[in-house]
């Protein structure tokens, strides 16, 4: 697995260099998605799906997360995941993909898809927020 989430890593780090991701063995990145980058998209890797969720690196972020739950929920058009636990991991807004998962290769360009789409929504959700 640590051969195939480098090579991934690395693949998606040419597919989208906007993220700003290092290649590396690890299961998961993070990238800032609001103005000060404390509010994050974590991108995780498993052997049966890719995910994505929201992540507060700072407490005025979770404050600001916690103000706007309702918004995001909408926007992201997903659950805070208050029911699975992931809320009380700091884990938001989760959204899992089981067609795309690491150990097949032939699924990581859908992987790459999935993983720039959900930036994007996430990034405009969070953008879209602070604007307002």
């Amino acid at each position: 697995m640590r051969v195939e989430r480098y090579a991934f890593w690395t693949m998606l780090a040419e597919a989208a260099p906007e993220f700003g991701i290092d290649a590396g063995p690890g299961w998961e990145r993070e990238i800032g998605l609001s103005a000060d980058g404390t509010v994050r998209i974590k991108m995780s890797l498993s052997q049966d799906k890719t995910s994505v969720y929201l992540i507060a690196t700072s407490e005025n972020a979770r404050t600001w997360i916690e103000a706007n739950l309702v918004d995001l929920a909408k926007e992201l058009r997903t659950t805070v995941g208050a029911g699975t636990g992931e809320r009380d991991n700091g884990r938001l807004f989760r959204k899992d993909n089981p067609k795309a998962c690491v150990t097949v290769r032939r699924q990581w360009p859908e992987a790459i898809r999935w993983l720039r789409a959900q930036h994007a929504t996430f990034k405009n959700a969070i953008k879209s927020l602070e604007n307002t």
